[in-house]
């Protein structure tokens, strides 16, 4: 896991400037997702699973800190669940020069989600969360 938190870190700051050069619309389209996905080739993302993780209670407040921060109406933050739903990482995904505080990634890493299901098999799965000021 520490492998995949470095990687992430080198790649935040190796694409920051493409990034901001870029503005989304939908964290579907973050430049990180597809990088994040090569490296957890065994999660599948959670919109594209036969049941879908959803969060077991409902959201808790997270810091506004995550808006103000990024420079961008859109947040993305990938969650890494394992195949019990329990939260494993976080990254942020999109703005890429961004990183979570650590209270921010306790607040996003204290919410369980129910596990992702591939053919009737519970799987490991990755979610994006977004954060969108409007």
């Amino acid at each position: 896991m520490l492998n995949i938190i470095v990687f992430a870190v080198t790649l935040l700051a190796a694409n920051s400037a493409l990034a901001r050069d870029r503005p989304i619309r939908s964290c579907e389209k973050a430049p990180l997702l597809a990088e994040i996905q090569k490296l957890l080739p065994d999660h599948v993302i959670g919109k594209t699973a036969d049941v879908e993780p959803n969060p077991v209670e409902k959201l808790p407040q997270f810091p506004r800190g995550i808006w103000m921060r990024s420079g961008s109406s859109l947040t993305c933050v990938v969650v890494v669940l394992d195949e019990t739903g329990k939260p494993q990482d976080a990254i942020v995904s999109y703005p890429s020069r961004m990183g979570l505080n650590e209270q921010e990634k306790q607040v996003v890493l204290s919410v369980q989600w129910t596990p992702a299901q591939v053919a009737g098999q519970a799987r490991p799965s990755l979610v994006s969360m977004d954060f969108e000021i409007h």
